[in-house]
């Protein structure tokens, strides 16, 4: 059969995926193989997620569900997010989407035309840039630098403005690099947005997983200035419900009816007994997010303890989310390209990390600290006898 793709077959797999499936061939294989690759937070979900999950099967609530999420979920989620973070939604402000991922699939998929330039502070999710191909736009990337913390300034936002410049994907609590934005950057920022008219997506799945007391400001919490703000949520990494694939967009009710019609023509719905599941995973957020939160602050610190002592140096401490984005010398290595030093470290050190160039930053790679202390431990001292 002759088959002849679209341009669309051109956009490239998901560097953290690839790894993965890399990783677990070697595992097929009988091989030990250390993870440092994980994109979530290796805990079992909590067991009243699961039981919640559990009675909506036997309640017969196996049926499809609105394409906007079942009301009490949508309500829910709004009055989470305006209690814990000052918003201001309500329902209609409110869609639940297969994971994060998606809902951001369908505000690009709604707001970018071919003549849409994006623009995408790196390093970044590696996801970001070819979403926005994937409805041609034009990703822009905004270049930061570790002695700057990884954080953009708004001169580096009016370098790149063209009358082209639709949307800024914003990433606080990041993947790869940990970084967290204070209030006054923040509100920088936004005001920049709100003068240029650009609409800031507002990626915040890591809210819940901030470390040594630090606060988590959304961007949706400054008022006027939060007009033009759309915020993507997720249940995935705050309750460990990565597989349950849950997660919200907060916007204004007219854009939340268009991505409910997208929704409705593509995957119809979220799956009912995720979206019963993930209603006691917020009915029980006071509980859930504080525990994942300490024991992930705990690996973190157990990972970069160890790092420190088999390779010696001081290198920071990410202030949120599941990894580290430190470069391949600090680990005594003079090496820059970090696909060839990952799938090296891989093929012959059964060692998995991601490395940094898919992330829009060559030189370093992102290492996860979902896993356990042990699994951390052992990954750490493998990584020092192969190197």
């Amino acid at each position: 059969m002759s088959i002849k793709f679209s341009q669309l077959s051109n956009i490239s797999t998901s560097a953290t995926v690839a790894i993965n499936t890399l990783a677990n061939k070697k595992r097929q294989a009988g091989k030990r193989v250390y993870n440092l690759s994980a994109g979530e937070p290796m805990i079992v979900t909590p067991e009243v997620i699961i039981e919640a999950g559990e009675k909506a099967m036997r309640d017969g609530q196996t049926k499809y569900p609105p394409s906007t999420g079942i009301a009490p979920l949508r309500l829910a989620a709004s009055e989470w997010m305006n209690k814990n973070y000052y918003t201001h939604y309500d329902i209609d402000h409110t869609l639940v989407t297969c994971g994060g991922k998606f809902g951001l699939y369908l505000l690009l998929q709604a707001l970018v035309e071919s003549d849409t330039e994006v623009l995408i502070p790196a390093p970044y999710w590696v996801s970001y840039p070819s979403m926005v191909q994937l409805f041609g736009g034009t990703p822009i990337t905004v270049n930061t630098s570790e002695s700057d913390g990884w954080k953009i300034e708004v001169a580096d936002l009016e370098k790149l403005f063209t009358p082209k410049t639709k949307i800024l994907i914003f990433n606080n609590g990041s993947n790869p690099t940990g970084v967290l934005y204070s209030r006054e950057e923040l509100e920088k920022i936004l005001t920049w947005c709100s003068k240029k008219n650009i609409i800031a997506i507002s990626d915040e799945v890591y809210s819940g997983l901030v470390y040594d007391g630090g606060k988590y400001i959304s961007c949706a919490s400054f008022g006027n200035l939060s007009n033009n703000v759309i915020v993507v949520h997720s249940c995935s990494k705050n309750f460990a419900m990565t597989g349950w694939r849950v997660g919200f967009v907060f916007a204004p009710a007219e854009i939340i009816r268009v991505l409910a019609t997208l929704q409705s023509q593509s995957i119809t719905n979220t799956s009912s007994i995720s979206q019963w599941a993930a209603l006691s995973a917020l009915q029980n957020a006071e509980t859930i997010i504080p525990q994942i939160r300490t024991e992930m602050q705990k690996r973190r610190d157990t990972l970069v303890e160890v790092r420190q002592k088999l390779f010696g140096g001081n290198l920071p401490s990410p202030a949120s989310a599941l990894y580290a984005f430190w470069p391949i010398n600090s680990f005594g290595v003079n090496d820059t390209d970090s696909v060839r030093f990952c799938e090296k470290v891989l093929k012959e050190g059964n060692v998995a990390m991601v490395p940094g160039a898919p992330f829009g930053k060559e030189g370093y790679v992102r290492i996860s600290f979902g896993e356990t202390k042990k699994e951390l431990t052992e990954a750490m001292e493998a990584l020092r006898r192969y190197l």
